[in-house]
């Protein structure tokens, strides 16, 4: 049986000042509640060098998937620490914003502060030092988990995974999804 992604708040997105709750974000485009209706790909990190493993990972993602608004790539930054929220919150924010690309604002959470011990247990998430990535399908449920910098089988096996999550959506370039489903 598939883990629901755990609870998390006090997150915030790079483009608003807006608050995000997990894991209702990455279910708010799903009113039909259909797993096979959507996926995203939750790519986190606590430091600059898990942050700069990502890519290796949701760069080959993002392009089998661009051209498709059902699948997406939600980035998330937790800087832990009290003194980092309050003191210098303001001013990482607006750092993060100016090394982030334009694109990928809208898809980019930040956490300033404690992360509760629960959140990184269930997720496994222990070497705060590494990136992390978890497929989910329209539920919020994890269907995939990965860490470190991605090999090229590991990243082909991802997009392979959500392809397989969401058979209705999916379809080559320049083929249309209803090609597709014969």
């Amino acid at each position: 049986r598939a883990q629901l992604f755990p609870p998390l708040d006090n997150l915030s997105l790079l483009n608003t000042d807006e608050p995000v709750d997990l894991p209702y974000h990455f279910t708010r485009n799903n009113r039909a509640q259909d797993p096979t209706a959507q996926c995203t790909l939750v790519a986190i990190s606590f430091k600059d060098f898990g942050y700069k493993l990502l890519p290796s990972w949701t760069k080959p993602f993002e392009t089998k998937f661009r051209s498709n608004d059902r699948v997406e790539v939600i980035r998330i930054s937790i800087t832990e620490g009290s003194f980092i929220k309050t003191i210098l919150g303001g001013i990482m924010k607006t750092a993060f914003k100016s090394r982030t690309p334009k694109n990928q604002h809208k898809g980019t959470l930040l956490r300033f502060g404690h992360t509760p011990r629960v959140f990184l247990d269930a997720l496994r998430m222990h070497n705060t030092l590494t990136g992390y990535v978890f497929l989910l399908d329209g539920l919020g449920r994890v269907r995939f988990a990965g860490s470190g910098e991605a090999s090229e089988a590991e990243a082909q096996d991802l997009i392979r995974f959500a392809t397989m999550l969401t058979p209705k959506l999916i379809a080559e370039p320049g083929q249309s999804k209803k090609e597709n489903s014969n």
